[in-house]
């Protein structure tokens, strides 16, 4: 059973899904240079630093893998207009959720790196799931 697309995608939701696409290849950058993917994570560090982020537990490592990755392959959904972006949307912002969680109430790394960082990331995602969902209610995806 084939799903018709409307004939008309709006430009603002394929232009908010590209840059979907780029701020979330950003966090899966991030996430790359975190483990040592682009050297050495650690350098350039202060001491205040060093230490929060040695003192990062491996579930949380998983949650921002997860997080972006999921959250890179859901916005390629959105520009592909792909049903499944919403559930892997959905995955990416639960394990956002978990990360930022920790570096907020847990971690003690919010006197360190302060709070603009994991208020944008979970208002994004949250922001995301959102648009999947209005794009699926408007018959945009398939």
């Amino acid at each position: 059973m084939a799903t018709t697309l409307p004939a008309s995608i709006p430009v603002w939701f394929r232009a908010v899904a590209l840059l979907a696409v780029v701020w979330n290849a950003f966090g899966v950058a991030m996430y790359l240079s975190s483990v040592g993917v682009f050297g050495d994570p650690m350098a350039g560090l202060s001491d205040a630093e060093r230490a929060a982020a040695s003192s990062i537990p491996i579930w949380i490592t998983c949650a921002f893998a997860i997080g972006t990755f999921a959250g890179l392959i859901g916005s390629l959904g959105l520009v592909f207009l792909k049903a499944w972006a919403r559930p892997v949307l959905i995955v990416s912002l639960i394990a956002l959720l978990l990360l930022e969680g920790w570096i907020v109430f847990l971690s003690g790394a919010r006197e360190t790196f302060g709070l603009a960082v994991p208020i944008s990331v979970s208002v994004g995602a949250i922001l995301l799931v959102w648009l999947a969902s209005h794009a699926r209610n408007r018959g945009w995806l398939s």
